[in-house]
């Protein structure tokens, strides 16, 4: 169903569902709509939400399209099995997940933890901000 793969992808990038109506221009009523399947969500505010998420459209809709996988997924699939990662391969959905595990690999234990306190600290500020983006 499009409305649950826009739900993950949206808690993915971090979004609520108020932030995510706001940023496609749609009552936060009308996003829960679409994300719990009571609406269609129409093509152009499909592609909209897609933009945002930063996915395709493709990867929102792959079950309606008649497609057994996410097309992000399907490149992991060799002969009806999920592939099971390389040597030093991530496979995280979100490329910079990738990322950051690589880069988190090549640190001393003390950078990592001075990596740790800084990411927590983001993410008290950004629930800040999210909360006062909410109010107002």
């Amino acid at each position: 169903m499009i409305g649950k793969e826009v739900v993950a992808r949206r808690k993915r990038v971090g979004l609520t569902q108020r932030e995510l109506a706001r940023l496609i221009n749609v009552k936060p009523n009308t996003m829960s709509q679409y994300e719990s399947g009571v609406r269609k969500i129409p093509l152009d505010v499909l592609a909209n939400v897609a933009k945002v998420l930063k996915c395709s459209v493709m990867d929102l809709a792959y079950e309606e399209m008649g497609i057994a996988v996410a097309p992000e997924t399907e490149r992991r699939i060799t002969d009806g099995r999920l592939a099971e990662p390389k040597e030093g391969e991530l496979m995280f959905a979100d490329p910079l997940d990738n990322e950051i595990v690589a880069l988190l690999k090549d640190l001393d234990k003390i950078a990592k933890e001075k990596v740790i306190t800084y990411m927590r600290d983001q993410k008290v500020i950004t629930g800040y901000y999210r909360a006062v983006r909410e109010r107002g």
